[in-house]
């Protein structure tokens, strides 16, 4: 019993640390950097997830990134594990996000309240699903209109 217990616990890190990556990579990023931050995140990316990523740190994304001169800058406020099995965990996260650009006269803070999905794969655990529930007024690519 005391093994197992440790299992799970190790189990538990694994995932809270898998999912704190990602909402970092997720809420950090900018013009500058912005082809490294997107393969960032999309490496932690499956399933239809992957597929959502591409749209919000695709090419065309990207590009009107740079021309806004974009930058998000997250800190986590909080992040637990609600529901963890075998392989698949469900992950609650809030996040102080503060975002600039071209045509911001003032940065913009707004808190970002997400849920995560997330599946064990051969080699570690991925996002499959995010749902964001409070985001940020113009979206995760914060870009001229």
């Amino acid at each position: 019993m005391w093994q197992e217990g440790e299992t799970q616990e190790a189990e538990r890190s694994e995932v809270e640390a898998a999912a704190e990556g990602f909402v970092t990579a997720l809420t950090n990023f900018s013009a500058d950097t912005i082809e490294a931050d997107a393969t960032e995140i999309k490496s932690f990316a499956v399933g239809d997830f992957a597929e959502e990523v591409e749209t919000f740190f695709g090419a065309e994304a990207i590009a009107a990134i740079k021309e806004a001169q974009a930058e998000s800058t997250g800190e986590i406020e909080s992040i637990f594990i609600q529901d963890i099995s075998e392989d698949q965990a469900s992950v609650f996260g809030v996040v102080s996000e503060t975002v600039t650009n071209s045509t911001l006269t003032d940065p913009r803070s707004d808190v970002l309240r997400l849920e995560i999905g997330m599946i064990r794969t051969a080699a570690e655990w991925k996002v499959n699903r995010v749902d964001v529930f409070q985001a940020p007024g113009a979206g995760l690519a914060p870009v001229a209109p």
